[in-house]
């Protein structure tokens, strides 16, 4: 499988599971969003642009910050997630969404003072991303985003140990698509968990004063469920449940509840959450 075909598959999955994304996701993800507008380093009435706004968390942040005289655009491409958008926040004055493609953006060059993204990149199109970012931020503009991978979330990479060891082995072809494009845009996305191959990149595009910052998060949770009720919501998860018995199921559950008993401290579920957040400049 090609990566485009992974990145249509999995785009797909962002559609459905934009619902479930708002409700046990986005509150996580807040809080990233809030350090990232701080990082940024927006002030009153900027022009921002929030690539990968999801259902635009990071594109509320960052109005916070340009007031009502700025003027915040969130663009994404799964016409679901910008839904929930519109009627989360379709009445905040000078916050917009679009739905349009990162790496072809329909906007004049330098239109923005700033650009941000709130583990919003694909690392499909990283490349033509940044380029395209590189274009639309004026002179002297930054652009700042985070981003994490699976081994930055211990009870996430246990997860999906877990998950490895009970899930069919017989998958129908409609589950075997979808761990080949999952499988493939991992492959992808670990060629840039090395920051110095992604400072590169930003770089040859053009931007300067590569900064990296690195945060430990503590994601607190009522109980293992809640976490457990999070991650199997999404569709994908939801995929691989379908095609396991009831008792296969259970096990699988009984394990995993197991494996995550030492994240259960004083009564709550805890999680240990790493982001990195990197911030660039358009030279002058």
């Amino acid at each position: 499988m090609n990566v485009e075909e992974a990145d249509r598959i999995l785009q797909g999955l962002w559609d459905v599971d934009a619902q479930a994304w708002d409700t046990y996701w986005v509150p996580i993800f807040g809080k990233f969003a809030h350090d990232l507008a701080t990082d940024a380093h927006l002030s009153v009435g900027q022009v921002v642009l929030d690539v990968g706004t999801g259902t635009g968390v990071a594109a509320m942040e960052a109005l916070k910050r340009s007031k009502a005289s700025g003027m915040v655009l969130g663009i994404d491409r799964s016409v679901t997630m910008l839904e929930l958008a519109k009627q989360k926040y379709g009445q905040v004055k000078n916050l917009r969404f679009l739905m349009t493609d990162a790496k072809c953006m329909p906007f004049p060059d330098e239109f923005f003072d700033a650009a941000i993204s709130n583990s919003g990149m694909s690392y499909s199109t990283f490349r033509e991303t940044i380029t395209e970012i590189f274009r639309v931020v004026r002179r002297g503009g930054s652009f700042t985003f985070n981003d994490w991978h699976l081994i930055d979330v211990p009870a996430h990479k246990i997860f999906s140990e877990i998950l490895r060891r009970h899930r069919t082995g017989h998958p129908s072809e409609s589950l075997s698509r979808c761990r080949a494009a999952v499988a493939v845009m991992e492959h992808v996305g670990n060629q840039y968990a090395d920051k110095k191959i992604q400072a590169e990149e930003l770089e040859r595009v053009g931007f300067i004063g590569v900064q990296v910052k690195r945060r430990e998060y503590k994601i607190k949770l009522q109980r293992i469920t809640d976490y457990i009720v999070m991650r199997l919501e999404r569709e994908a998860l939801k995929q691989e449940l379908k095609e396991l018995s009831e008792a296969e199921q259970a096990a699988f559950i009984k394990e995993l509840r197991a494996a995550l008993k030492p994240f259960t401290r004083t009564g709550a579920f805890i999680m240990e959450w790493k982001v990195t957040f990197t911030h660039v400049t358009k030279p002058s």
